[in-house]
């Protein structure tokens, strides 16, 4: 049977089979604890569950609903820019989204021909790969170092691949380095893009999981023009990763053409689903804050624990992950199955994210605070 031929070296998402392996542990009675992917494990705030029971009961819950989301959640997407980030977004500004993931996925033939080139991170979300090589164009992908706190080094993309970008993906605060970009990045980041005639797309999915005394901030701050978009997702800061819900804010006719796309793909999220976000964003500070305080406290445990066992890791104080070096003596691969084998923990190999990752991987702090401290503190110190 002929297939398309941009499936060939694209395999199954590397979670599905992280997945396989967690079950067939599991079924083989023997212990554990993932610690992979960012599938958090704290309870859905019951507000988020009466927005779906009321929409459930609202008259028409069942039909289509809008192709560009309901009025009501857009609405409240605008208030929390305004309130947040002191940005003032327009109701054909605002997409709702089957979860950002799709949203990645769709801008890439809203904005891209085929043949085009998408500039991509590495380490990064494996999301803008895939995708961009999925609608045939060219993922070219642009390093992200330590010693530049894995932000996207803009002076050493060169000039040739730069001319001939459309689109780009950046992804702050990042998966999976932790890493959260600063004002002046954001900045300089808007003025290259419009300098070079390239549409910026910021993933920011874990906005506002940072530490306390940090204040989130969004790109769309540092572009009044509005020529960005930026991705929202209610997965990890509302423990919503099920409901597959997010939205895309910014650039007028990138929205307007992502429209089209989904129009012509998709027939929108269900109804009660946009009902429990737009609870969801009426919770407020009080609600980020104690999720802030759990993950900071995890944060701080595992730093801890991983200085105690000579694992060397990037400091960063955003998202729920930490990015972590391969022990010396080891490949990433024979460290992870390690893990596995001797200690029951699943962590997520670095090269999952690029090839830049492969000395690398990643744990995600989406497991009870005793849990993580019992598996982790298990671990052999290594050299």
């Amino acid at each position: 049977m002929k297939i398309n031929n941009r499936l060939n070296g694209i395999g199954e998402y590397h979670f599905k089979n992280l997945d396989y392996i967690r079950e067939k542990r599991i079924s083989m009675g023997k212990k554990v604890v993932d610690l992979s992917i960012g599938d958090p494990n704290l309870l859905v705030d019951e507000s988020i569950k009466e927005g779906l029971i009321e929409g459930m009961n609202k008259k028409g819950f069942n039909k289509y609903p809008p192709y560009d989301g309901l009025e009501e959640l857009k609405l409240q997407i605008i208030k929390y820019y305004k309130d947040k980030f002191s940005v003032q977004l327009e109701e054909e500004e605002v997409v709702i989204l089957i979860g950002s993931k799709e949203g990645i996925s769709n801008v890439i033939p809203s904005v891209c021909d085929i043949g085009d080139t998408v500039l991509v991170p590495e380490p990064g979300y494996p999301v803008y790969y895939i995708a961009s090589k999925l609608w045939g164009c060219f993922p070219c992908t642009v390093p992200l170092k330590e010693e530049n706190n894995y932000l996207v080094d803009l002076d050493n993309i060169p000039e040739n691949t730069v001319s001939k970008a459309k689109l780009m993906f950046i992804n702050y605060p990042n998966n999976p380095t932790g890493a959260s970009a600063t004002e002046e990045f954001f900045e300089r980041i808007v003025k290259f893009a419009k300098e070079k005639n390239i549409i910026v797309c910021n993933d920011a999915a874990y906005c506002e999981i940072i530490e306390q005394d940090i204040k989130p901030i969004s790109i769309l701050q540092f572009d009044k023009e509005k020529t960005v978009v930026e991705f929202g997702s209610f997965s990890k800061l509302y423990n919503m990763t099920g409901f597959r819900v997010g939205y895309a804010v910014g650039n007028k006719e990138v929205i307007k053409n992502l429209i089209k796309v989904k129009s012509n793909l998709d027939s929108g999220q269900f109804m009660p689903i946009q009902y429990a976000a737009i609870n969801a964003l009426k919770l407020g500070d009080e609600y980020n804050k104690q999720l802030k305080e759990e993950y900071s406290k995890r944060r701080v445990l595992v730093k801890k624990i991983l200085q105690e066992k000579n694992i060397k890791f990037f400091d960063s104080y955003s998202t729920f992950y930490i990015w972590c070096k391969t022990p010396k003596g080891y490949t990433t691969y024979e460290f992870c199955l390690e893990l596995l084998n001797k200690h029951g923990i699943i962590v997520t190999p670095g090269d999952v994210f690029g090839t830049l990752g492969y000395d690398y991987f990643r744990i995600a702090l989406t497991q009870p605070y005793n849990i993580i401290e019992n598996s982790l503190s298990s671990l052999d110190k290594y050299e």
